[in-house]
């Protein structure tokens, strides 16, 4: 009992400090909208900010961050944000054709092949829902298939016992099937292996330090693979398959 009065205090303490918190980022997010409608973009940005520096984020605040970093001119974290946002919201129009715009300025035009169609469709697949609408539906169709199972095995029914056992049958491996898209959808959201070039030009290097050969030049906006971490330096791949050391305050993760 007496852990139990600890732990109700506790939620009581605590409640009150998460619902503050809570406006807190309504209030930072409602004046960054106020702020961009009056073209005020940096202060935007400041208040965007400090939305994602108390803990909360969402597609719509990735987006909002991103249209005021488009106005204000910097390319690269418009389009970190942007990319943010799809991630999140995989299906979202106006995301979508504001990162295509945003795009066409950037300046390295890395020809992208083309994806073969049963990985297209698959992706396309895996993007219609988010993580957590994936698992509810493999955990109703596991609870619908629990439920019929039960009624098979003690309920009086017989006449259609057989078309109940079938059907409990298919949803169990819809359900199975379902586990597929579920882990993928899960650790495309939590994937940090993609990254933003931020900085206007940054310098690809043969090795993780300074004076070594230079490979080539990134410019801002591009995407890239990050493939590894040696202190601040990060090691990435472009589209064609180049590879080099790029310092990482140069890159946004996305």
């Amino acid at each position: 009992m007496q852990k139990f009065m600890s732990l109700f205090w506790l939620l009581i303490i605590i409640y009150p400090l998460t619902v503050s918190a809570q406006d807190t980022a309504d209030f930072y997010f409602h004046k960054g909208n106020e702020y961009y409608l009056e073209e005020n973009y940096p202060e935007a940005i400041r208040q965007y900010e400090s939305v994602l520096n108390s803990g909360y984020e969402s597609p719509e605040l990735y987006y909002n961050l991103g249209n005021a970093y488009y106005k204000s001119g910097q390319l690269g974290k418009a389009i970190l944000n942007y990319e943010r946002a799809l991630k999140k919201k995989p299906q979202d129009k106006n995301v979508q054709f504001n990162l295509r715009l945003a795009n066409l300025r950037v300046k390295d035009r890395v020809e992208v092949p083309p994806e073969f169609f049963l990985f297209r469709w698959n992706r396309k697949i895996v993007q219609m829902l988010s993580t957590r609408n994936w698992a509810w539906s493999v955990a109703a169709l596991f609870f619908l298939a629990c439920v019929l199972a039960s009624i098979c095995v003690v309920g009086e029914i017989n006449r259609f016992k057989g078309q109940l056992k079938i059907a409990a049958i298919a949803l169990f491996f819809c359900a199975v099937l379902l586990i597929a898209p579920l882990i993928q959808r899960y650790q495309m959201e939590k994937s940090r292996a993609y990254g933003i070039i931020l900085s206007s030009g940054s310098k690809s290097l043969a090795a993780p330090q300074d004076g070594s050969t230079e490979l080539f030049i990134i410019h801002e906006g591009t995407k890239v693979r990050v493939l590894d971490t040696d202190g601040d330096w990060n090691k990435i791949e472009l589209i064609d398959g180049k590879q080099g050391w790029i310092f990482s305050l140069d890159l946004g993760i996305i």
